[in-house]
């Protein structure tokens, strides 16, 4: 009798865990698959194997030998899923009710099946195939976390933080120029016993509509209400950012001195763009921007490549567009993947360090990963290759290898909450991942400091 066996069944979403198939000794061979469904979008990976002389085939240290990935890995059914056949081109797996955890649908068939063999018109012999199934849940919000939405003179987001007064230490969390709020990474970061302060900057409820438009001065009051705040530590908070919101991070602490204690970038510029964010403060544009290099765009299939748009040689960069980083008081982490095709963020990071030094100053730190793209997530997110940007309403090329871009996200995730902890402040909360259904949301309008 085969026996399916994942163990924890239900786990947070950066946690790894045990995949195990028993009992399958007739089998010379056999595929797994995993399945995911998010909101009307689709995702999958499979990995064929061979039992071991005991018939099992345990996915933590048997290797895959065809499928979506080869060799030893044991979060590669996760780490390696792809759109499904029929998806739209860049199709990303994003939570957007945190509250509930992604269902990862697993199947062990008899077998080395393919895509082809998964969508072909004999459902019967696929069918057939089935030797076992399980469900498996992944969490970004713990249960003994609360979610607060927040609408506070201007500031509109959501907060998550532990259950109970705290104080707890503060970051605020910003996505890129794609409008709304995202909460999954917030969540997270609240199992870890941080308030995290998912924030919108437009695009959201009566926020305005053009990321351009944005003045620094909502996110300086976003900063004060945090710290005002009687869930967060008042000595200072952390900040982080990837693309669009890196630089708006980075120019935050800037502008916000020893409010901010660290600052982490995931693939973002410490200079100033034009058309981009961070530019506009107490109504003042910044009046010189970064080079570009339009006509060195390419399209093709649709899908847009801005690898050459920016400028990828020091001698292209005018160093007077950087933002006057001698002025912030916090730690830097520059988070940097090397085959970003949306940003030269490893190069516009190591000019903003050289800098920082030539102005006699040490803090910051820089991790680059070799082969990792542009969305630098939590670990065990599916690589996002191909991205479609819903402002420009078109597919971005994003870069990344399956391999090299877990491995970043797995170092990177455990290197920014050390850094957080150990410059923004830790707390005694023990992390408690729900069951399924066992869970709601706590959904309190903060109106007022």
């Amino acid at each position: 009798m085969t026996q399916f066996i994942v163990t924890p069944a239900a786990a947070f979403i950066d946690e790894t865990i045990s995949v195990c198939v028993y009992g399958v000794h007739e089998f010379p061979n056999v595929t797994i698959r995993a399945f995911v469904e998010e909101r009307g979008r689709t995702l999958e990976a499979y990995a064929h194997f061979i039992p071991d002389v005991n018939g099992a085939v345990k996915v933590d240290s048997h290797p895959s030998i065809g499928g979506s990935y080869k060799g030893i890995m044991p979060m590669g059914l996760f780490t390696h899923m792809q759109p499904s056949p029929g998806q739209k081109a860049g199709t990303r797996l994003v939570k957007k009710d945190v509250t509930t955890p992604l269902l990862f649908h697993l199947t062990v068939y008899k077998g080395f099946l393919s895509t082809e063999d998964f969508y072909s018109n004999n459902t019967e012999s696929l069918t057939q195939s089935v030797l076992g199934k399980t469900t498996v849940e992944r969490w970004y919000m713990g249960k003994d976390v609360d979610r607060i939405e927040v609408r506070s003179g201007n500031i509109r987001g959501t907060l998550f933080k532990p259950k109970g007064k705290g104080p707890f230490p503060g970051i605020i969390d910003l996505f890129g120029a794609s409008g709304g709020v995202t909460e999954f990474r917030s969540s997270l970061f609240a199992t870890y016993g941080f308030a995290s302060l998912a924030l919108a900057y437009f695009a959201y409820e009566d926020l305005i509509t053009d990321v351009k438009e944005v003045d620094m001065v909502y996110f300086e009051e976003a900063v004060d209400w945090m710290l005002n705040n009687q869930f967060v530590m008042d000595s200072g908070i952390g900040v982080i950012g990837v693309s669009a919101g890196a630089q708006i991070v980075v120019k935050l602490s800037i502008i916000c001195g020893q409010k901010i204690n660290a600052c982490v970038c995931i693939n973002g510029s410490p200079f100033y763009t034009e058309g981009g964010t961070g530019n506009l403060y107490k109504g003042k544009q910044s009046s010189n921007y970064l080079n570009v290099f339009p006509d060195r765009v390419v399209i093709k299939d649709d899908i847009i490549d801005l690898t050459r748009y920016w400028p990828y040689k020091r001698e292209d960069i005018n160093r007077s567009t950087i933002m006057n980083l001698e002025d912030a008081t916090c730690q830097f982490l520059f988070i940097n993947g090397l085959d970003d095709k949306s940003w030269s963020s490893d190069l516009f990071s190591k000019l903003g360090c050289e800098y920082l030094k030539e102005h006699g100053k040490d803090n910051w730190k820089i991790l680059s990963y070799p082969g990792a793209g542009h969305l630098i997530e939590p670990p065990y997110a599916p690589l996002c290759s191909l991205c479609y940007h819903k402002l420009f309403s078109v597919v971005v090329k994003y870069g990344g290898y399956p391999d090299e871009h877990a491995v970043a996200q797995e170092d990177s995730w455990e290197k920014t909450l050390a850094f957080f902890k150990e410059h923004v402040g830790e707390s005694d909360h023990v992390r408690s991942v729900p069951s399924f259904g066992g869970i709601g949301a706590i959904l309190v309008q903060l109106s007022k400091l």
